[in-house]
């Protein structure tokens, strides 16, 4: 499966960002013109101290920008994180669309695990979806905050889902950490993970990039071995790989066959 991430640079200007983001896509298709799929990152426009301006009507501008590109250049494409404003919700939700090559919304996830003030603003998802890539690989979309516990990787992978993409908003405190989860959340599950981190900077806080594309060395089964390809940190850019999907299932059946139900495990307190 060759998949990509476009990293653009946040720009004050919402319309120079959707030019950002068209002109590293059209650099990755002129170097990379068989790309099956791309994510975009968490946070890919601007943001503003009013709350209001940052959200948009359901199925709004931002929303037309990436359909209009997947139609225009005949590809599959994550949108990335889009907060918008719904009819039948009480708050505004943090939701990532996927759209087929035809431009065609096929379905969206919504932020499971909202993350600090998002907690207070945004209505959480309660439904994990799968999304079908060919005529046998699912993938799920975990944004940012829902890949740091541990749970939702594993209820991903349980039900079938073959790769993990993650829009990421990961700012420059936190990239220790979160080279940790997605490392660890690949081993844990034998999954390939694809996490598209925001780069820029926006009310002091700097955001470097560096997404990642982590898969497995095919043939090393015990241990097993990650293979890791990175964009570039502090700039933008675009990252590519080809990677297989069909090994790791078969590390991900002999992992999940070792699992212990932990029900079935007796925890007890000893003192002194």
């Amino acid at each position: 499966m060759k998949i990509a991430c476009i990293q653009p640079q946040i720009y004050q200007d919402r319309s120079q960002c959707y030019l950002e983001i068209e002109n590293i896509l059209k650099r990755l298709l002129e170097k990379h013109n068989k790309t099956d799929i791309i994510c975009l990152p968490e946070r890919w426009v601007p943001f503003s101290k009013k709350s209001f301006d940052n959200l948009q009507e359901e199925r709004g501008d931002d929303y037309d920008f990436v359909k209009d590109l997947a139609k225009k250049y005949n590809i599959n494409i994550i949108s990335g994180a889009i907060w918008e404003n719904r009819a039948n919700s009480e708050k505004p939700v943090i939701t990532c669309y996927f759209f087929d090559k035809d431009g065609s919304e096929i379905g969206r996830q919504d932020k499971i695990h909202l993350y600090s003030y998002e907690q207070e603003q945004f209505k959480p998802g309660r439904v994990l979806n799968l999304f079908k890539m060919d005529n046998s690989h699912y993938f799920a979309i975990l944004i940012c905050f829902d890949m740091a516990f541990f749970e939702t990787p594993r209820l991903a992978v349980e039900n079938g889902a073959d790769i993990l993409f993650s829009p990421t908003q990961i700012g420059e405190d936190g990239m220790f950490n979160w080279d940790i989860y997605l490392k660890a959340r690949a081993l844990e599950n034998r999954v390939p993970i694809v996490a598209c981190n925001t780069y820029g900077k926006y009310f002091r806080r700097k955001f470097l990039g560096k997404s990642k594309i982590i898969s497995f060395l095919k043939g090393s089964v015990s241990p097993s071995k990650l293979k890791i390809s990175e964009a570039p940190s502090g700039s933008n850019g675009f990252i590519f790989d080809d990677i297989d999907l069909d090994f790791p299932r078969k590390l991900r059946k002999i992992r999940l066959n070792e699992k212990i139900d932990k029900n079935k495990i007796t925890v007890k307190k000893i003192s002194g």
